[in-house]
């Protein structure tokens, strides 16, 4: 039996401020940054939340509302995301940004 999850940053700010049942923004700002040093203990948090890690190199991440809500590896293509939060689009926006970056 797998150890339950505590709730991410992400979806504890949006129940807070809308309440337990609240739904995803559908127009929220998704902003898409390098990853730095400073950002590793984010990627660790996603790491765990997700229950895989990402392979260590050039990496971008993807910011909702001001949080760090996934992560993708640009040389393998390999993405982490927060469960609890709505990251489809966001990886869809790290991968358009990697082809972009290999191109």
């Amino acid at each position: 039996m797998s150890r339950p999850r505590s709730l991410s940053p992400w979806h504890r700010r949006r129940s807070r401020a809308r309440g337990a049942h609240a739904s995803p923004p559908t127009d929220a700002a998704v902003l898409i940054r390098p990853a730095s040093q400073g950002d590793a203990g984010e990627i660790a948090r996603l790491s765990e939340l997700d229950e895989r890690a990402l392979p260590h190199g050039e990496q971008l991440l993807g910011v909702l509302e001001g949080l760090v809500v996934a992560a993708l590896d640009v040389a393998s293509g390999s993405a982490i995301a927060d469960p609890f939060a709505p990251t489809a689009g966001v990886v869809q926006l790290l991968e358009l940004r990697a082809a972009q970056m290999g191109s």
